[in-house]
């Protein structure tokens, strides 16, 4: 695997450098795919080429489209929101519990 890599970072299309690991966060040798020379940076999350002109969101080495990180945020802030929600169900209930009431579902609406 070392000899095709080295191989194939020496042809024109293709550049070697490093990157974060996305499991394991250390850093390590990648070779990046370019045309004529020229390095095409990729979206982390998508892996689709990023144009010179788009907006960019850069977490640590990570590059990321203004898209792709809004999905990324909006998704765990989706998820934050459920999390709370049930926990918030559950609390009421409880609490309906200790004060001897019937629970939400079953008490009469006002």
């Amino acid at each position: 695997m070392h000899a095709v890599s080295a191989a194939v970072a020496t042809t024109a299309s293709f550049s070697r450098g490093t990157a974060t690991c996305a499991s394991c966060r250390r850093q390590t040798t990648t070779l990046t795919c370019g045309t004529g020379g020229v390095v095409v940076d990729k979206c982390t999350h998508c892996s689709q080429p990023i144009d010179p002109g788009e907006a960019v969101e850069v977490v640590d080495t990570d590059r990321f489209h203004g898209r792709c990180w809004r999905r990324l945020t909006t998704d765990g802030t989706i998820r934050d929101s459920k999390i709370l929600s049930r926990r918030s169900r559950e609390l009421i209930r409880r609490s309906r519990e200790l004060m001897g009431l019937p629970p939400l579902e079953s008490a009469p609406e006002a």
